[in-house]
């Protein structure tokens, strides 16, 4: 019996372990057969709260508590407007950054405890049913990763990127929580650029329609 829907994948990960570079080669391979998307982001509205998220000159102030609602608000909209016709196309979507990326940033970074078990009613009440099937973190020492986000002079940096290294500590131990809750798969991204591509690609041709 055939698939009556496409399947929902999330690629996380540290800054500078090289997400960003990962998903054109795997858009290079899979094609059309995966709809690669992002968050924020990913729908024209959500992409106007990715704006506000990130580029406001007032952004860098707000507390987590702000960040998390309107992650929350960008995260409704792409799901309805891209996530869900993908899926009910058949068509496979992987995207970039995901709920789990709000409780690594809001709830650990940016240390706001008292959100965790509001996420997870968050998560119930925006998400319902329409979960991920699956994440894949590529995993990658903060000082690892903050040193190659440094050398990417052409990258413009936003605020979350320009956190020291204590920040983005406390965002791995989120990451790592949070992937206590769900099905993950994680991937070495301290390893050579090549060596991460080849093991992701092999990793979601598991999972994939």
């Amino acid at each position: 019996m055939k698939n009556k829907k496409g399947k929902f994948f999330v690629l996380e990960g540290g800054e500078g372990s090289g997400k960003s570079s990962q998903l054109k080669k795997l858009s290079e391979y899979f094609g059309e057969r995966v709809l690669i998307t992002r968050e924020p982001g990913g729908s024209p509205y959500a992409e106007e709260i990715r704006s506000l998220i990130l580029n406001s000159e007032n952004a860098k102030q707000a507390d987590a508590k702000t960040h998390f609602a309107l992650f929350w608000a960008a995260r409704a909209d792409h799901l309805k407007n891209t996530i869900l016709p993908a899926l009910a196309r058949r068509q496979n979507v992987l995207v970039d950054r995901f709920d789990s990326s709000t409780y690594a940033y809001q709830v650990f970074a940016q240390e706001a405890s008292e959100l965790k078990d509001f996420f997870w009613k968050m998560r119930q009440f925006y998400l319902g049913k329409n979960i991920p099937s699956r994440y894949f973190f590529l995993d990658v020492e903060p000082s690892i990763g903050l040193a190659r986000k440094q050398k990417q002079k052409r990258e413009v940096l936003n605020h979350f990127d320009e956190r020291d290294v204590q920040f983005h500590t406390r965002m791995r131990k989120g990451f790592l929580d949070f992937f206590k809750q769900v099905p993950y798969s994680t991937i070495d991204a301290n390893q050579p650029f090549d060596t991460v591509t080849m093991t992701l690609v092999t990793e979601l041709k598991k999972y994939i329609i």
